[in-house]
């Protein structure tokens, strides 16, 4: 009997590797409540590439740091141990896709591009709203993590031009799912869930699309939801006319306005173009910031 399409998904996330021996160390060291920074800097020694990335992240400008962090203590406690073991994660899913990042170099480049500015779209969005952008740093980081799960599981269907390089709206989700019975916002959730992440970033990756449909992290959802469509037109500036944002959000989320004040967000267009604005002026920031996770 031939395999459907969803059982092959299925089978690829069930076999997808577990988290290396360095990261689930730390996640289990951090979760103790008597961790000390000596226990976190120990295990992040056991991994030289942690290590040096940990080290850039701290002094990126993303952290603002006046002076520059020189140990890897230093940077445990600047960044945090949450921030510390967000990094290790987000570097463990980068490197999990590395052979996919080689075969398909260009459009792989070019995802991470998107979903770093993505990230710090999502970060300086809820710095705004008062949401933790740390969360929603990582949040718009992974958002569409699921779509190379669909690109390793079906390498010769998976159309890199169709999926890859355009923002996703109802009518290309509708077609996902009538083509791979999956959508790459809920594969991706799946795939996190496996990695036994945090309940908010799992839901807000899972619904980012579909915000309404869940009871929890609706906040967090929105946020990554229109960080995702400022990014890709952040990166796209030529299917813009003037640079004016404000007509394709309306466009595409006709509502957002009206769904965000119900959750007590403030959303005016004058905040959207802000945003947008800023994001121009530091998408580069995104560039810098996966060059730190790929040392």
């Amino acid at each position: 009997m031939k395999t459907t399409r969803s059982e092959l998904i299925k089978q690829h996330i069930d076999s997808f590797p577990v988290l290396p021996v360095t990261v689930t160390r730390l996640m289990n060291v951090t979760s103790d409540p008597e961790c000390s920074v000596k226990d976190v800097v120990e295990t992040i020694h056991s991994d030289p590439s942690l290590c040096l990335t940990v080290l850039k992240i701290a002094n990126s400008v993303l952290f603002g740091r006046p002076q520059k962090v020189d140990s890897v203590k230093m940077a445990v406690v600047i960044l945090g141990f949450n921030e510390v073991q967000r990094i290790a994660l987000t570097k463990a899913l980068i490197n999990s896709f590395s052979k996919l990042a080689q075969k398909h170099k260009p459009f792989v480049d070019r995802f991470w591009e998107h979903s770093f500015v993505c990230g710090i779209a999502a970060r300086v969005i809820a710095q705004d709203l008062n949401i933790t952008p740390d969360i929603a740093f990582m949040g718009g980081l992974i958002h569409d993590i699921g779509k190379l799960i669909m690109l390793e599981t079906f390498a010769d269907d998976y159309d890199l031009e169709r999926w890859m390089t355009k923002v996703s709206n109802e009518e290309t989700l509708h077609e996902e799912l009538q083509f791979f019975s999956f959508t790459h916002d809920i594969l991706g959730g799946q795939l996190l869930k496996k990695w036994f992440l945090p309940e908010n970033l799992i839901t807000a990756v899972a619904y980012h699309h579909r915000p309404a449909e869940t009871t929890r992290e609706k906040g967090l959802a929105r946020v990554i939801q229109l960080a995702d469509i400022l990014s890709f037109y952040c990166c796209n500036q030529g299917l813009l006319e003037d640079d004016d944002i404000l007509p394709v959000i309306h466009t595409i989320l006709p509502d957002v306005q009206s769904d965000w004040h119900v959750l007590g967000l403030p959303l005016e267009d004058d905040a959207i173009t802000g945003w947008f604005n800023w994001l121009l002026n530091n998408h580069e920031q995104g560039s810098n910031l996966k060059d730190h996770f790929s040392a």
